[in-house]
């Protein structure tokens, strides 16, 4: 008996280990189900990978390089633990400057089991690579190719095959770049004497309840691939803008010209992963982009007032004042951006050619939020780079969401009347982007607009036929 009892002893410590082992597993699984937000254990991130596929963690750092944090594949019983170096962002960005300031958050990128790509950024444990909410890298019926990709190679059911290897080749030439300068938000052109007086009211209030966004820009030959995922929230110091005319001003110049600038710091990560081409039976790159504003250091509280012939600011408080310019510190306004116009007759009465008011949500919506064009120095370090690259830096963006945070308030309002001098229109353009790697697009607002009567070969599009044409100036591209 007493040698029964000593040969049971290990085997019930041993089904022990195990029962105690499988409900720390399924309590660590329970735990990276977190759908708000992620779970940290000793200084780690815990994510529940879900679905089929391969991915890529990886994270911009302040000196420039990519660090890629985790490789692996989705579907895993076991939690997924990654150590995270958010504390060089915080120690870069937690300065004594009264600024606002969002340390980025890691993004992935996958490739599910049916050939699907997916680039999102990582704000909660719980991570879905669900390939019904991919990309959509195929085109349209246009650009489809018949044939076969490379023995092992990954097929995106269009035009591209994937190097099985695409992984290794990211690591080994991502890199980021962290610019500071200032960038237009805002901005109004006249042309053509096209109207007598104008009237303008722009108001921008950036506070905690302000979400910096990742814009991802993929160019797959023919067309770019535009998508935003939600990152974090800013913290710091507001800043608010109460920019409008002091009464009606009239137009005595051929083209008269505003822009509001602030000064945006953000980082431009790029990579290129090899891809072989269906069509042209070649071997290519697919650039892929990222921009996020890290930091506003324009804070405080502005109220100018535009006499006509110049400006005043009437009340300023704070850091690095917004700047009034008669020509814009952006790099282009996105070649993928739609215009919308609207048609003014000459009735000799006051109209409305814009009017944008932004306002607070708990998603990411046509109504809560706004993107800003990336700089020029960005843009020309992309340019320089390589031409798709180039291609990338004339499509992408800086796109913030306005969501309910606390009691802070963000807002954006633009808003433009005018007595015109002739028959004219109003334009202005969106961005229409991706959420996340779900198939809803949201036309981002992008609140530059033209006011002519399309006898000038200035807008990027024609008001008459809204066809857009490129242009060869960066600025306008």
């Amino acid at each position: 008996m007493g040698f029964t009892m000593v040969r049971k002893k290990p085997l019930l410590v041993a089904l022990l280990l195990i029962l105690l082992g499988g409900t720390t597993v399924g309590a660590l699984n329970y735990t990276a189900g977190n759908e708000d937000s992620v779970t940290r254990i000793l200084g780690y991130d815990v994510y529940k990978i879900e679905g089929s596929g391969n991915y890529i963690i990886y994270y911009p750092l302040p000196n420039g390089s990519v660090k890629v944090l985790k490789k692996g594949k989705a579907g895993s019983f076991f939690p997924t633990f990654v150590k995270v170096p958010r504390h060089e962002w915080i120690k870069e960005l937690s300065t004594d400057e009264k600024a606002l300031y969002a340390p980025p958050t890691p993004l992935i990128l996958y490739i599910t089991k049916d050939g699907k790509l997916g680039v999102k950024s990582i704000t909660s444990s719980r991570i879905k690579l669900e390939s019904e909410k991919t990309l959509n890298l195929k085109g349209d019926y246009q650009v489809q190719a018949k044939g076969s990709c490379p023995r092992g190679w990954i097929d995106f059911g269009g035009r591209y095959c994937l190097n099985p290897q695409w992984d290794l080749y990211f690591d080994s030439r991502a890199k980021a770049k962290t610019f500071d300068e200032w960038v237009s938000v805002m901005g109004l052109k006249i042309e053509n004497w096209a109207t007598e007086k104008v009237d303008f009211d722009w108001h921008l209030v950036l506070s905690k309840s302000t979400y910096s966004y990742w814009t991802v820009g993929i160019d797959v030959g023919p067309f770019t691939v535009l998508s935003v995922s939600k990152g974090h929230h800013f913290e710091g110091w507001a800043l608010d803008v109460y920019y409008k005319t002091n009464g009606p001003v009239p137009i005595y110049s051929r083209t008269w010209e505003r822009y509001l600038s602030i000064r945006v710091e953000y980082i431009v990560a790029h990579a290129k992963v090899p891809a072989y081409d269906k069509l042209t039976k070649r071997y290519v790159d697919i650039g892929i982009v990222q921009t996020y504003p890290i930091k506003i250091h324009s804070t405080g509280d502005y109220n100018i007032k535009e006499l006509g012939e110049g400006w005043r600011f009437e009340k300023s408080a704070g850091q690095n004042p917004p700047k009034i310019t008669k020509t814009p510190n952006i790099w282009s306004i996105s070649r993928e951006a739609e215009w919308k116009r609207k048609w003014i007759g000459n009735t000799g009465n006051w109209e409305e050619a814009v009017f944008i008011k932004q306002l607070q949500a708990n998603s990411l919506s046509s109504k809560s939020s706004l993107s800003i064009p990336i700089g020029y120095a960005a843009g020309n370090y992309l340019t320089g780079i390589s031409p798709t690259l180039g291609k990338l830096a004339s499509a992408l963006s800086l796109t913030f969401g306005f969501h309910k945070y606390m009691n802070a308030v963000s807002i954006a309002v633009y808003d433009v009347d005018i007595k015109p001098r002739k028959n004219c229109y109003s334009m202005y353009s969106v961005l229409g982007v991706n959420v996340g790697t779900e198939r809803i697009k949201v036309n981002v607002p992008v609140v530059f607009s033209i006011i002519t009567d399309g006898g000038s070969s200035s807008p990027p599009c024609n008001p008459r036929t809204g066809v857009c044409v490129e242009s060869t100036s960066p600025r306008e591209r």
